[in-house]
């Protein structure tokens, strides 16, 4: 009975040992669930190549940056012209501003991003995913999101505040300057955590 009983506390104590070290060693996926976050709140958080979630992380080259750029200026511009434009700062090196600078190609957050895409199209954006949210665009439901879309997140609750904002590519995708990738890619919105609604801003 004593051999058993000395037996199921050694079970006890390995268990309790292996737990404790996942979540000191992976914080992340405590913080995000199922798969860590990929905007800001999830600060440090890397990812590799083969990350179910990546849709695309390599930026265009300069030929089809012009290419692009060409076809979004001929008419009345389209949510479709804004993802255009969204993924030529694809690869973009994601660098927090504030304290950095928002530059274009350069250094972006998320909110830098969308900034610096609707600067193209006329649209003077706030660097601030809470003052974009509330300042600019018409709500628009889930449901009902088209490409071009600006979408927000709360990734550390719905009662804190927006953390994150991104670029609706179509099929679930996002455009988005990403603190996981440390870059700017297009991924899987459903990996985002706290999604929290979108915007629509008219262009010209």
């Amino acid at each position: 009975m004593r051999r058993l009983l000395l037996a199921s506390v050694a079970v006890f104590a390995a268990t309790v040992l292996a737990v404790s070290v996942s979540l000191f060693a992976f914080p992340e996926i405590s913080l995000a669930g199922d798969s860590p976050s990929q905007g800001t709140f999830t600060q440090g958080a890397t990812a590799g190549p083969n990350e179910p979630s990546l849709v695309d992380g390599t930026g265009p080259s300069l030929s089809e940056r012009n290419s692009t750029l060409s076809a979004a200026s001929g008419g009345r511009p389209t949510g479709r012209d804004v993802v255009r434009v969204a993924r030529w700062h694809i690869g973009t090196r994601y660098r927090p501003s504030p304290p950095g600078l928002c530059w274009a190609y350069h250094s972006e957050d998320c909110s830098c991003l969308t900034k610096q895409v609707f600067k193209k199209f006329g649209k003077r954006l706030r660097d601030d995913p809470i003052k974009q949210y509330w300042n600019y665009g018409k709500w628009v439901a889930k449901r009902n999101l088209r490409p071009g879309d600006l979408v927000f997140f709360k990734e550390a609750g719905w009662n804190r505040a927006i953390t994150h904002v991104g670029i609706y590519s179509g099929r679930g995708n996002l455009v988005h300057a990403s603190s996981y990738f440390n870059k700017v890619v297009e991924s899987k919105m459903k990996y985002i955590h706290g999604y929290f609604g979108a915007k629509r801003i008219r262009l010209r």
